[in-house]
């Protein structure tokens, strides 16, 4: 793992001063040139003429190689930097490899009773239930009217009475009793 610097270690090349004056390296490092030194070279964009004018060429063919080494070290710093980061700093962020789940925490606290929810729908008719018990005797009903008197039942016919006639004693116990009987009907009972 590396750390970045807050700034970079070297010092510009150069920067613009006054017109026509001499490069002069100033107390922070860098090195000041004329104004028209530094529009000339802010103006380069061809550099043809090196690799033509074979002098030029091999008084600075190591300083050319190094500027492309250079070169291609910033071109895959940029194009790693935008596929990582993206391109706008603001909203810079990597994301490594997703890591292991970490252990269960420990158990919430029970939240509170939540609000009383609307009255539900009728429910279905339940079955009929099971045939109950005998039930107790009931009360004795009040007495019932009096019903309508009989007819009148027919006439008898003339008894008459014919028997024998006598007296006996029937005893029971220490009770001795006299029946008298006449015409086959007891006329009297005396002790």
């Amino acid at each position: 793992m590396a750390n970045i610097n807050d700034n970079i270690r070297g010092k510009k090349l150069f920067k613009s001063g006054s017109s026509k004056q001499r490069a002069v390296k100033g107390s922070d490092g860098e090195i000041t040139v004329s104004s028209e030194v530094a529009s000339d070279l802010a103006a380069l964009t061809d550099m043809s003429e090196l690799f033509n004018d074979d002098g030029l060429y091999q008084y600075n063919r190591f300083l050319i190689k190094q500027i492309e080494d250079l070169r291609e070290d910033v071109e895959e710093l940029h194009a790693f930097i935008k596929d990582a980061f993206g391109k706008d700093s603001s909203s810079a962020a990597s994301q490594g490899s997703k890591g292991d789940t970490g252990s269960q925490g420990p158990k919430g606290d029970t939240g509170n009773t939540g609000p009383q929810g609307p009255k539900g729908d009728t429910g279905n008719t339940g079955a009929t239930g099971a045939k109950g018990d005998k039930g107790d005797k009931g009360d004795k009903g009040d007495t019932g009217d009096r019903g309508p008197a009989g007819a009148d039942g027919a006439d008898g016919s003339d008894a008459s009475v014919s028997g024998a006639s006598g007296s006996f004693k029937s005893t029971s116990g220490k009770t001795t009793v006299s029946i008298t009987v006449e015409d086959g009907l007891i006329s009297s009972i005396a002790k």
